[in-house]
């Protein structure tokens, strides 16, 4: 696992593209949709959750996903999405049910939070397979379906396997292992019958987590010290105490909100910039000190309109990242649809869902 090693998810007979190459014909996505036509979405499918009791969500994601899907446009054609709100409602119930159950045996049997959770280790690999699959499945670009082919093995030699290497290093391997999970991820994914593949180099994510773990203390370190000084000291007046403990823990989240930036931007780009297909290349140029405004500025924004802002920071995110991404088109490639699929289940992705699972790249 030496800091130069390369992560290859090539497929046979995908061609690796020369990233460096100035020709082929660019294409940007663009983003038709706007904060006001979403806020409308958002507000409806937040009333009708809330008066259903949580019924209605699936309903809701499947109408916000197809907003998003409609308004994003590459090449002049716009995606699609099929995936049914009875479907996302029962892999939900079943979600709840699990969780219920969780919380009940916990309570009454402590100890069986450890069998539940050893419980979930092991059926992580089903989980994610199903999830990645059931999204794909139901995603379409110009009438030909997307696709996830990894197995359950392939998910369990990474989420289980390799993730056991970081534990073993007490988390110094968690970049060698981040990398490995996005290259699975995107070289696992096909578009009708094409497949993609990724390079990643690892050694440049350890370069990554380190310099933002640094931004982070860096600008840490200062609010940490202002709050101890405040709490051990009668700086500041009685009234005004909470601002001793209330400032620098805003300095804080936002000195973690520059170094999260630092690394995803620089990650996300490393990432396309790896990835490839026939006749097509991927390339991303996102700004860390941009993105970090993006996020600190959305986050003041949702709180000083007590969340009613929350569809305009979720569209000025998502058009921020469409402007800063691109598809260099070296060779125009015909694509073949994908045999009938099987239909899945989104259990997998619900339950992703209410465990907080992080399973995307």
């Amino acid at each position: 696992m030496s800091s130069g090693e390369t992560v290859a998810g090539g497929k046979p007979g995908i061609a690796r593209a020369d990233v460096a190459a100035p020709s082929g014909r660019m294409v940007r996505p663009e983003f038709t949709g706007s904060a006001r036509e979403y806020f409308r979405i958002w507000i409806v499918n937040l009333f009708f959750t809330l008066i259903t009791l949580g019924i209605y969500s699936a309903w809701a994601k499947v109408r916000k996903k197809r907003y998003f899907y409609g308004c994003t446009r590459i090449d002049g054609d716009s995606f699609d999405y099929f995936g049914s709100p009875k479907v996302i409602l029962k892999g939900r119930i079943v979600a709840v049910i699990v969780f219920v159950t969780y919380a009940f045996a916990s309570e009454l049997y402590p100890p069986a939070a450890f069998a539940f959770w050893g419980l979930t280790v092991l059926i992580l690999p089903w989980l994610v397979v199903r999830a990645f699959m059931f999204n794909a499945r139901n995603s379409a670009y110009r009438g030909l379906r997307f696709d996830f082919t990894a197995t359950t093995g392939q998910a369990a030699r990474l989420y289980l396997g390799r993730f056991l290497v970081v534990i073993l290093t007490l988390g110094l391997a968690f970049p060698w292992f981040m990398a490995r999970q996005k290259e699975f991820v995107v070289s696992n994914h096909t578009f009708g019958k094409t497949g993609f593949g990724c390079e990643i180099h690892a050694g440049e994510f350890f370069g990554f987590y380190l310099l933002g773990g640094l931004i982070v203390m860096g600008l840490a370190v200062p609010p940490m010290i202002m709050m101890g000084a405040a709490m051990a000291t009668d700086f500041l007046p009685e009234a005004f105490s909470w601002a001793g403990v209330v400032v620098p823990m805003v300095l804080f989240y936002a000195a973690y909100a520059v170094g999260y930036a630092f690394i995803q931007a620089r990650t996300t780009n490393l990432m396309w910039n790896g990835t490839y297909g026939p006749g097509v290349r991927f390339a991303s140029s996102l700004a860390a000190a941009r993105l970090a405004r993006l996020y600190i500025g959305n986050v003041v924004a949702i709180v000083a309109s007590v969340g009613m802002l929350i569809p305009w920071a979720v569209i000025r995110m998502l058009r921020y990242r469409l402007e800063n991404f691109s598809m260099i088109v070296e060779e125009e490639t015909p694509h073949e649809a994908s045999p009938e699929l099987e239909r899945v289940g989104a259990a997998g992705q619900e339950l992703g869902d209410i465990f907080n699972l992080d399973l995307g790249i």
